[in-house]
């Protein structure tokens, strides 16, 4: 009889084990609970899985020489890459020649000044936040760059890097995106000849590496990531030189997590910097031009640079990391009007092709 009775528990558990390892197989695939959900979900006999996906990018410099500034809708110049643009949850953009038009006139290089316009229709195509610090911050001097920062202000567009106040300075950059916070910091190497007023070196960040050290271990303790758009390395030049790939490295070791570089006017290297901590730090040296009338040799090259954004949930544990980095390049097209193109569209004009922009950028065969 107990012979019976063990035989029929062995025969029970079996069947039981079977069943639940066959919905447990149907079951791994990831299944989707809503349409507006960006990622994934699944769940296993094992394990409670959760997934989030969002983007952060930047784009270059945008530079409005003549006959840039005398446009009066930037809308039709945008529209190649718009949708592009629109998909990135976190854009910045580099906007170099400050928009204090509406009260100094428009001009061009050398001390430029754009019509503030420029503002509304960038972030009319998908641009979240301006970066403003750079050489031609102070172009029009203190009531420059205080007109530029009021323009963007009426439209309600955030920036870094430069302000109008110790206080504003002081404000941190905080931006919550999906539940997961970015911490955007913004610097300047100079302003060419136009010099900060005395007592108020909070108009422009300049590059002073003790102090961006500081700064970015100030913030790394207040959010997720953090997120330095820097202006620097030398004009023309493809390669970032030791100076920018010393900062990298000190910026890498004080917890940055993406650095976005710009002023060269063309494209530089990618690079994954690996601190002594083991914290990873993704460097974009140089994105290159996005939107400007220069005329040299790869100046109407630049691109979108982006970044997955990866919020994991295993069994009630998050852990997020950044993965993916990839360049989408574009060109300027000087035509009525001048327009921005994804590079493979137009590489016959350009004469430059995407599969050289990728090989530039990320190395490789």
């Amino acid at each position: 009889m107990e012979v019976v009775y063990i035989k029929t528990l062995a025969a029970f558990l079996v069947i039981l084990i079977s069943i639940l390892l066959y919905f447990n197989l149907q079951i791994e695939k990831p299944i989707l609970f809503n349409k507006e959900f960006h990622g994934k979900q699944f769940s296993t006999f094992y394990m409670e899985y959760e997934e989030e996906k969002i983007e952060i990018g930047m784009v270059g410099d945008v530079l409005l020489h003549l006959p840039l500034y005398n446009y009066t809708n930037f809308a039709p110049s945008f529209s190649p890459v718009q949708q592009e643009l629109e998909s990135i949850d976190l854009l910045i953009a580099n906007q170099e020649s400050l928009p204090a038009g509406r009260t100094f006139g428009v001009s061009g290089y050398p001390n430029f000044s754009s019509p503030p316009h420029i503002i509304s229709d960038l972030k009319d195509i998908g641009v979240d936040v301006l970066s403003i610090a750079n050489n031609h911050s102070l172009d029009q001097g203190e009531e420059g760059l205080l007109e530029a920062i009021q323009q963007m202000e009426k439209v309600e567009m955030p920036y870094i890097g430069a302000f109008k106040s110790e206080v504003d300075q002081q404000t941190d950059r905080i931006f919550d995106v999906e539940n997961i916070s970015f911490g955007l910091l913004g610097y300047t190497y100079g302003t060419n000849s136009h010099e900060t007023p005395v007592g108020k070196d909070y108009l422009v960040n300049r590059i002073e590496e003790t102090r961006i050290i500081e700064e970015i271990k100030e913030l790394k303790a207040k959010v997720d990531f953090v997120v330095v758009s820097i202006h620097w390395g030398a004009e023309y030049n493809l390669e970032a030189n030791e100076t920018q790939k010393k900062l990298a490295g000190s910026m890498s070791d004080a917890g940055a997590d993406i650095i976005f570089g710009h002023h060269p006017h063309v494209i530089q290297p990618y690079e994954q910097i690996l601190a002594k901590s083991g914290h990873q730090t993704h460097v974009f040296y140089s994105l290159g031009n996005f939107f400007s009338g220069q005329k040299d040799e790869y100046t109407n090259i630049g691109g979108i640079a982006k970044i997955e954004v990866l919020k994991k949930n295993v069994n009630g544990k998050q852990i997020m990391t950044l993965e993916n980095p990839s360049f989408i390049s574009t060109a300027v097209l000087k035509g009525e009007p001048y327009t921005v193109n994804f590079l493979k569209d137009v590489e016959s004009e350009i004469g430059k092709t995407n599969a050289w922009v990728q090989q530039h950028v990320f190395g490789g065969e």
